[in-house]
């Protein structure tokens, strides 16, 4: 999916995978589970995610796409369903 090597994410697919998600660092280190500082690392190079945090990543991306697939299928369900107008006259 995102990870050429599922035990070593490259921060540059790290950073894609932030990009796809709309991810920030405050958020993507909440949604990992982990500190603002040790995502910074794995972003920066500084230290390698490990095969966990990849996991955690490809796990966060499928239930977004599948939330998004959701969402388009009930708009798209809501969009194709007549309105009915009720008129009431006013005497």
């Amino acid at each position: 999916m995102l990870f050429f090597d599922i035990d070593n994410p490259s921060p540059d697919e790290i950073k894609v995978w932030m990009k796809k998600n709309d991810f920030t660092i405050n958020s993507g280190s909440f949604a990992l589970g982990i500190s603002k500082r040790q995502f910074a690392r794995f972003l920066s190079g500084e230290t390698s995610a490990k095969r966990v945090h990849s996991l955690a990543m490809q796990m966060v991306w499928l239930i977004n796409e599948n939330k998004k697939n959701i969402i388009n299928e009930n708009y798209k369900k809501n969009k194709s369903k007549k309105v009915k107008k009720i008129s009431i006259p006013i005497k």
